[in-house]
């Protein structure tokens, strides 16, 4: 009984988690607003692959270096930082770099990037983002029992991983539908900007923080 409370514990927080607006969250809704569903399916598989992979720090301890090695954890900031600035510029000078909205929807739908591309983009970015790390650290603090056994170990990251893909799968089929994109083909010229500034805001934050 202990064993079932712990999960949906772990469940309930990691919903609220997963849900919170961040670069997971941005990155997703972005790709499935320029492309098509299936490209922005292997967005959803990135996140939850790096969320499988960050539970498995925290229930192995491996997230305790953190705390024990605060140079560690301020190299991941850093680099994590530096790649969501890097993604945030980019999506500035690409959209600056193609004005009119036309040729910018036109684009976007026609050279679509590889699913691999997506998924490595998705992974990269959801492992190195320390927000990430600070929810699983706070996951683990809160809701774990003093001694977890392997079990329950491999039972709860398997857990985080579908809570993460559920979400994402939604936003990719959401933002994918026509209606969306209608609505984004509108003001996509503003939204591209919006997007690469929130990217450029959550890489300087990580790295100030």
């Amino acid at each position: 009984m202990e064993y079932l409370l712990v999960l949906l514990h772990v469940a309930l927080i990691w919903m609220l988690a997963v849900a919170t607006p961040g670069a997971n969250v941005l990155l997703t809704i972005n790709t499935a607003l320029n492309y098509d569903r299936k490209i922005a399916a292997f967005s959803a598989f990135g996140v939850s692959c790096a969320t499988l992979l960050w539970s498995f720090f925290g229930g192995s301890g491996l997230v305790i270096l953190f705390s024990h090695f605060p140079q560690l954890f301020g190299l991941m900031k850093v680099v994590g930082g530096s790649y969501l600035l890097y993604l945030g510029i980019r999506q500035i000078y690409l959209t600056r770099k193609i004005k009119k909205l036309g040729e910018l929807t036109e684009i976007n739908q026609t050279i679509s990037p590889s699913k691999r591309k997506v998924f490595i983009s998705a992974f990269i970015t959801s492992i190195l983002n320390p927000k990430t790390g600070f929810f699983v650290v706070s996951l683990f603090s809160v809701s774990m029992p003093e001694s977890m056994s392997a079990t329950m170990i491999l039972a709860i990251m398997p857990t985080m991983a579908l809570i993460t893909l559920s979400w994402h799968l939604f936003l990719a089929t959401a933002f994918s539908h026509e209606s969306a994109k209608s609505v984004y083909a509108r003001i996509s010229g503003v939204m591209d900007y919006v997007t690469g500034g929130l990217f450029t805001i959550f890489g300087i934050k990580v790295m100030t923080s």
